[in-house]
């Protein structure tokens, strides 16, 4: 009677889970609208600021909120604008990292660049721009939610190419 000598944990066979497809899609659309958000407030600040008034009700903001909010994005500099836009670019190939691919890569990109945007939000710009308690603990939730759903997706040891043997003319 022989016994295995390489005994290794069963692998779960990468799979698109619904939870990993709708936070996938959900981040994927929040990256965009805050690209697109912050693109639009760096380029054109007036105009920005006179859709936000007149979709004030639409989006459920008093208009002193959608002040303090116009005031503190016309405060952001154009490098941070860059800063901001290129995180949630890092957060978007994350999400579609793990969505499409089902890599967990994808996960740890996702989750620097919600670090960094945590970092870049009260460090860097700080002021009323700067995330509240509430804020870092539902960033905090996504990233637990997104690491429960590593064992779906493949590890980067899993999706390289296996080397190719060389071989040598004799």
């Amino acid at each position: 009677m022989s016994f295995p000598t390489n005994l290794q944990p069963p692998v779960i066979k990468p799979q698109r889970t619904f939870i990993l497809w709708f936070m996938g899609i959900c981040s994927m659309l929040d990256a965009v609208f805050s690209v697109c958000s912050y693109l639009i407030f760096m380029m054109k600040p007036e105009a920005a600021a006179v859709i936000l008034k007149s979709n004030a009700s639409l989006l459920g903001a008093t208009p002193e909120q959608i002040t303090t909010l116009t005031d503190a994005m016309a405060a952001i500099t154009q490098p941070q604008f860059l800063m901001l836009i290129g995180v949630e670019c890092l957060m978007f190939a994350g999400a579609l990292l793990m969505l499409w691919k089902l890599n967990q890569i994808g996960f740890h990109l996702y989750t620097i660049g919600q670090l960094l945007n945590i970092c870049i939000l009260n460090f860097v710009i700080g002021g009323s721009m700067a995330m509240n308690f509430e804020s870092i603990i539902t960033v905090v939730f996504l990233i637990i939610i997104y690491a429960m759903q590593l064992r779906y997706m493949k590890r980067l040891e899993d999706t390289e190419e296996s080397p190719q043997d060389d071989h040598v003319a004799e």
